[in-house]
């Protein structure tokens, strides 16, 4: 277990999203301070009461309604001191809901914007746990600080004041006690939170190993595989279930020293009560009071002990989300960019540089390519080469390292990356689709589209086949990731969305890779026109792709090898080109 207490600053991080609302926030302490003053003034009532019957004459009538007065008010007192309590709840649960609603849109947004880098290295439900924790327990580190911290604070400071002229001494030991008590408290939770953070470690793994084995779910049942699943998860379960068991442990145990210490505190002032009480320096009523008083602090700090514990296993449920909102950006806009504007539709790889972050060695050096508007190049080589890292920093989901990508002269890390990415259409290999109808899924890249432009999109790519025979057509879910749907229609309908978006500049990474011969020689037609008038990049190994481009490269260890149209490069006797295609069988260039 790692025993270094982690950096981040949760209250910092609170506290820049709770300024908006300062105002409820001084209004809950305004009724906290009203509610702590009832509840103080509410046992002098009753000494009241007690000593007007200890002393007084029962058959005298004033005696008896006067005692009776004091205990009516006394339970007023504590009716409206209760009142307030929950006034202040509510201003607090008013904040509370505003924040998290906030914070969770914000995370969220920055998961977003952080790189692909990030992405390619974390596991999604990983992530969604850590957000998901985070944001649950924002609720439970504000309740302990408005709830308990701030209101002890308040009862302390006006007991001990109350105290310091009613019955010094009796302060005097109280305030030792407090010391002494959030000296040890603290100590003893400080330590405990340690465990709090290594079982959320592995409660983070468990859930973003069990996210992947669910999510891959076909894959487990088609290797037979479910029993190794649960065997992985279950030895994962058990080392939380392990850490979870020593922090409860660990937890008990310091609860009881608490305990025990609040009842040596308790003793010491009950007997300093009964001493005073006995030399006479206040009555029955006087000695009622400092046992309300004590049983009061004794409630408070006990609170203070476990919310302190409580306060700190929330606050370690948080940081995993805050280091992620703080996360800094591999990729982000200039101070002054602007948006992109395309003409034409020239790009250009000037001398570019580039290599992963945990790679050994450069995808590019000194690579230099230019497209011009409205042609259609293809993308070949042997895998690794460094065709889908051109296109991933095309689209800038990468920075480059060293040299320039420009788009009809605009460096693209001088434009936003929404207006350069808005100007890009993507076929992926592996479409992705979201678990929303068919229609929405063809409409991501133009939200505003209308039913008639969506089924031409289907009708162009060939969607429309399939889904005229599904009883709730562009109404149907596609499940997760897609998955109702075959590879071949996802394809088609990622097609149809590329259509829809009608962007100036596009990328068929293996656009037709899922299809069968029959459905591929109907999306040809499809993306010819699709292609016409735009910059179009192709990433395929289909010859029929590659036949249709104006000029073909071939990338091999980063550099342009070769470059022509598919006759040309066929033309050369022992051209990588030419030998790739002769390693053909059925028109497929071979990996």
């Amino acid at each position: 277990m790692s025993r270094t207490p982690v950096k981040t600053p949760v209250l910092r991080f609170l506290w820049s999203y709770s300024k908006p609302h300062l105002g409820m926030l001084i209004l809950m302490v305004i009724l906290q301070v009203l509610s702590t003053a009832g509840a103080l003034a509410q046992p002098f009532f009753y000494k009241n009461a007690i000593d007007a019957i200890a002393s007084g004459d029962p058959s005298d009538p004033a005696v008896v309604r006067y005692a009776m007065t004091m205990l009516a008010l006394g339970i007023g007192v504590a009716v409206a001191f209760l009142i307030l309590d929950q006034l202040s709840h509510l201003a607090l649960a008013w904040v509370e809901s505003r924040m998290m609603r906030t914070i969770w849109s914000d995370v969220f947004a920055k998961v977003q914007k952080l790189s692909t880098n990030f992405h390619v290295n974390e596991f999604a439900g990983a992530t969604s746990r850590k957000i998901g924790r985070g944001v649950d327990t924002i609720e439970g580190i504000l309740d302990r600080i408005c709830m308990n911290f701030i209101p002890a604070v308040i009862l302390i400071i006006g007991l001990m004041s109350v105290l310091w002229f009613y019955a010094p001494l009796i302060g005097v030991a109280m305030l030792i006690g407090i010391i002494l008590f959030t000296a040890l408290s603290l100590s003893l939770n400080l330590y405990l939170a340690k465990f709090y953070t290594w079982t959320d470690e592995q409660d983070t793994r468990v859930s973003a190993n069990m996210v992947d084995s669910i999510s891959a779910n076909s894959l487990v049942k088609s290797y037979a595989a479910e029993r190794k699943e649960d065997a992985r998860h279950d030895a994962g379960v058990a080392e939380w279930q392990k850490r979870q068991w020593k922090s409860w442990n660990i937890s008990t145990w310091f609860l009881l020293i608490q305990f025990i210490f609040l009842l040596m505190i308790e003793l010491v002032v009950i007997l300093l009560a009964v001493h005073l009480w006995s030399i006479g320096s206040f009555t029955v009523g006087g000695f009622i009071i400092v046992i309300f008083y004590v049983m009061q602090l004794w409630n408070r700090l006990l609170d203070i002990g476990r919310n302190t514990r409580e306060f700190l296993k929330a606050k370690a449920h948080c940081e995993e989300m805050i280091q992620i909102a703080q996360r800094p950006l591999h990729v982000q806009d200039a101070p002054d960019a602007r948006p992109l504007t395309i003409k034409k539709g020239d790009v250009r790889f000037e001398n570019v540089g580039f290599q992963y972050e945990r790679a050994t060695k450069p995808i590019f050096e000194n690579l230099s390519v230019t497209i011009n508007a409205g042609e259609k190049i293809a993308l070949v080589g042997h895998s690794g080469g460094g065709k889908s890292s051109f296109v991933k920093l095309l689209m800038r989901l990468y920075d480059v390292n060293a040299g320039a990508i420009t788009i009809d002269g605009q460096d693209i890390k001088t434009v936003t990356q929404e207006s350069l990415r808005g100007s890009i259409g993507l076929v992926p290999q592996d479409p992705i689709l979201f678990h929303r109808t068919i229609a929405e899924n063809i409409a991501y890249g133009k939200p505003d589209a209308t039913l008639e432009e969506i089924e031409r999109a289907a009708k162009l790519s060939h969607a429309y086949e399939f889904i005229a025979v599904l009883p709730q057509k562009y109404d149907t879910l596609v499940g997760e990731r897609g998955i109702k749907l075959s590879g071949g229609e996802r394809q088609r309908v990622a097609i149809a969305r590329a259509i829809l978006a009608d962007k100036p500049i596009l990328i068929l990474d293996e656009a037709t890779s899922s299809l069968d011969s029959l459905s591929e020689q109907y999306i040809q037609e499809a993306l010819a026109t699709l292609m016409e008038g735009r910059t179009s990049i192709v990433i395929a190994h289909r010859l029929s792709t590659i036949k249709r481009a104006d000029r073909i490269l071939v990338i091999e260890h980063g550099q342009i090898v070769e470059h022509g149209s598919h006759a040309e490069l066929l033309a050369k006797e022992k051209g990588i080109y030419k030998q790739l295609y002769e390693l053909q069988a059925g028109g497929f260039i071979g990996e």
